[in-house]
């Protein structure tokens, strides 16, 4: 069986558990660069984050980059292409959520390189093998 999703359902399986590790992640990086790292403040941030980084990513970005690597048949670069798009969306989205802040131009041009190593390596290290992970699980013991 393909170890991607056959179907919206699991689509779904696969994507919270990625987005949740994405987002404690890179919510923690963060808040920890700017010393605003605290259990409450994590709380409140990674909550927000969650819906709206999953709900970003699984109705536009998602959809998006998947015609576009079909499209040019470059799907080997699909993980490379949407973490660019959240994590340069996310890095000026972030601040404005987690406190009304709107980042400075220079600010964001320092800030997303930054974020798009860090959330590339999370991703293809941990965040899509987890959800697979998870994927399978819920096809073992859930799906049947």
């Amino acid at each position: 069986m393909n170890k991607f999703p056959q179907n919206m359902k699991e689509e779904i399986i696969l994507s919270v558990p990625n987005a949740a590790v994405m987002v404690i992640g890179m919510v923690t990086l963060n808040l920890w660069i700017y010393g605003a790292l605290s259990l409450s403040h994590f709380a409140i941030v990674a909550s927000m984050m969650f819906v709206v980084a999953f709900l970003y990513d699984f109705f536009i970005v998602g959809p998006l980059v998947t015609r576009l690597v079909r499209k040019y048949n470059i799907m080997r670069a699909m993980p490379f292409i949407r973490v660019a798009i959240m994590a340069g969306t996310l890095t000026f989205v972030a601040p404005i959520l987690e406190g009304g802040i709107i980042i400075s131009g220079s600010r964001y041009l320092m800030t997303v390189p930054r974020n798009y190593i860090a959330a590339l390596a999370l991703q293809i290290l941990i965040a899509f093998p987890f959800g697979l992970f998870v994927l399978g699980l819920a096809r073992r013991y859930v799906l049947k």
